[in-house]
């Protein structure tokens, strides 16, 4: 059976790497193509090193708490501690999902815009992709608030041990530190969520024009 030269309506001759050189990528014969362009790939490798740097903190928090709690039974007297750091591993997890959402969605325009450029879409695709891009911006938005609310008032805490042995183990386990705002690769998170949602608010306007 021979391979289709279409799917879904694209015409997969169409499809050649020399769309993704410079001087085509950036063609202004098209409306605003230029101009979407550069805001897609902005905002997807913004939101990218907010979602790897967010990563790694969640990562750390969560080795944290575990190591804290083992280590509590290792010493004498035993404790059965908990290390509490939900907040931050929920602030963490939204920011994670709504940048994996835009670099879903911002990759998949820029992957038919450069390939298609000639392609017309009908009104509800259009519809729904603006409706989407609204929503991941609103989502960004929201993640970007709590992150901030979370790591600028908020600390982890130990519970289950006195005073003395919650400092003990927090002596050998130092990092990340349980006050979250005194830890750079919090800071560097935030300020990465937020000029990534700048660009989303860029990319919405553009793609709406």
């Amino acid at each position: 059976m021979p391979f289709s030269k279409r799917i879904w309506g694209f015409d997969l001759s169409e499809m050649k790497w020399s769309a993704f050189k410079g001087k085509n990528m950036y063609d202004r014969r098209w409306h605003l193509r230029r101009e979407r362009l550069i805001a897609y790939q902005i905002a997807m490798n913004i939101c990218l090193a907010a979602e790897c740097t967010a990563t790694y903190s969640l990562s750390k928090y969560e080795d944290l708490q575990t190591h804290v709690q083992n280590y509590a039974f290792t010493l004498v007297p035993a404790y059965a501690v908990e290390l509490h750091n939900d907040d931050i591993i929920a602030a963490e997890v939204l920011t994670i999902v709504f940048c994996v959402f835009v670099a879903t969605l911002f990759g998949a325009d820029l992957f038919f815009l450069v390939l298609w450029p000639r392609r017309t879409y009908p009104n509800w695709y259009n519809h729904t992709r603006l409706a989407l891009a609204v929503g991941i911006t609103a989502g960004l938005l929201a993640a970007a608030l709590m992150s901030t609310i979370v790591i600028a008032d908020h600390s982890a805490f130990i519970t289950g041990a006195p005073t003395a042995m919650q400092q003990r183990y927090t002596d050998l386990f130092f990092r990340p530190p349980l006050k979250y705002n005194v830890y750079s690769v919090n800071i560097a998170y935030i300020c990465l969520l937020w000029i990534g949602w700048v660009c989303t608010v860029h990319y919405t306007h553009v793609h709406g024009c």
